[in-house]
Parts: structure tokens; sequence; C-alpha cells
């Protein structure tokens, strides 16, 4: 009698113990559509901007003071951009997508910031000292990087694409953007 309820009182508190354990969490990891959709982010912000100061190049009043504010919002896009890259943590690349996509997606980026920047600067050659300040190219490169950090070989991939923009990154000083691609 005693037995069965020593083995009773065993069965009760395992019951239990199993009843309030919490289930074990499954972590999703990110995948490339998680990158993807930073960049498209990017890219709905740089769609608004850029052509803002691509505006005021074409009509010769791409003042400094017109200028700084736009650069200084696309350089906090870049920043968001690179920060949301960096909280995916590790990629899941078997989940479709691939660096090759990504490449694709961030390369008409970097040409259109290279090549409205520089219109720009020819309007108004002042703004390549103001680029430097705003930290333009430090912000582009946290991105490249940390699309490299996510996914290898992304950046052999866009340097292929970005040849013919290298002699812009160039003119406009984007030191580490250019070294990061090895252009």
């Amino acid at each position: 009698m005693i037995l069965s309820r020593v083995l009773f009182s065993f069965f009760a508190i395992g019951a239990a113990s199993v009843v309030a354990s919490p289930a074990p969490t499954i972590e999703k990891r990110a995948d490339v559509s998680d990158v993807l959709s930073a960049v498209a982010t990017l890219k709905n912000a740089t769609d608004t901007i850029l052509p803002q100061i691509d505006s005021l190049a074409s009509s010769k009043t791409a003042s400094i003071d017109a200028v700084t504010p736009l650069i200084t919002e696309l350089t906090s896009a870049l920043g968001t951009a690179a920060s949301s890259l960096g909280s995916l943590g590790s990629i899941d690349t078997s989940s479709g997508g691939s660096a090759t996509d990504v490449a694709n997606a961030v390369a008409p980026i970097v040409s259109d910031i290279a090549t409205t920047i520089s219109n720009a600067q020819s309007v108004t050659p002042a703004i390549g000292s103001l680029l430097a300040g705003l930290g333009l190219d430090a912000a582009l490169n946290q991105v490249l990087t940390g699309l490299e950090t996510l996914l290898s070989g992304v950046l052999n991939l866009l340097a292929t694409l970005l040849t013919d923009v290298a002699g812009l990154l160039r003119s406009l000083a984007f030191g580490l953007t250019l070294a990061s691609l090895g252009l």
C-alpha cells in the first residue's frame, strides 16, 4: 500500500514537471529574402533622395546648403540598411535566393549613388569635401561589408557589376568602397 502511494507520488511529480516545463523555442534563421528586403528598403529610400539631388544638379542649383540635408539623409538610409543587415545574424542560403540575386539588387543602388553624387559635384565641386565629413563613403562601405559578412562572395560579384562605375567612385574619393570592392 505504501509502495503504491510512493510510486503514485513519483508519477504525479514527474507529470507535473513535464507540464510545467516550457516548450523549446526554435529560432528561425534569416534567409536571403531577409537580405533582399533590407536592400529593397534601401532602394526605396534612395529612389526618394537621389532624384532630389539630380533635380538640383540639372537645374544648376546644387549648392552645399541645398545638398547637405539630402546627403545626410542618404547617409542615414545607408546606416539604417547596415544596421538591418547586422541584425540578421547568420543566413540560411539553402532556402532560396543567392549572393547573385543580392549583387544584382545592390549594384544599381551603388551605381545610382555614384552617378547622382558625381553629377552634383560637377555643378558644385565643393561637394567633394562635404562627402567625407558626412561619412557617405563609410556608410556605403558598411552596407557592402555587412553584405559580405552575410553572403560570402557578394563583393566579388558586385565588383564585376560595378566596373563601369569604378571611375566615378574614384573621382568621388570613395576609397573605402573601392577597397571593399577590390576596384
